[in-house]
């Protein structure tokens, strides 16, 4: 399926607008967009691993969006409220992880935005694994340079759990 991931910064000063503007913008363009707070992301094997498990269920999902089937996996959660508080955006959110479908016009929405691109902001540095429910405890069980790793069990767990 083509799609592009990216990490944007900009501001999320009237959050309703925002999500409005981008459902507007895909619905134009025949696109659906996943807008998620890039502080649930760590890294982008982990937001890629919860794209591919997404387009995977899509036939059996009950979501019957990508962009939403993507969000639980990203967050490691069965219900929709549970994923938007682990990951959705929030009124305030700097940075942002997206994920187009299909891809080709992603600038395009950026710029209709006003946001820039930046992908780092996936990356799992200064995030806390807290917010996916990651305990010490399974901290501990993993060596301190591939915890981010707990995320990627998180969104495998996900298809164990439905």
């Amino acid at each position: 399926m083509n799609r592009v991931l990216l990490g944007a910064r900009g501001t999320l000063q009237d959050l309703e607008a925002i999500l409005r503007q981008i459902r507007e913008w895909g619905q134009a363009r025949g696109a659906e967009v996943l807008a998620a707070d890039a502080q649930a992301v760590f890294g982008q094997d982990h937001l890629e691993s919860a794209v591919r498990h997404a387009e995977r269920a899509e036939h059996t999902s009950s979501t019957h969006s990508i962009a939403m089937e993507t969000l639980l996996y990203l967050s490691g959660q069965r219900q929709v409220a549970d994923a938007i508080r682990v990951a959705g955006l929030r009124q305030g959110t700097g940075i942002i992880a997206l994920v187009v479908w299909p891809g080709d016009e992603s600038p395009d929405l950026l710029a209709a935005l006003g946001w820039a691109r930046d992908d780092a902001v996936l990356e799992s540095a200064g995030k806390s694994l807290d917010r996916l429910g990651v305990t010490e405890v399974e901290k501990g069980t993993v060596p301190e340079t591939t915890v981010q790793d707990l995320a990627l069990e998180r969104v495998a767990l996900l298809d164990v759990a439905r």
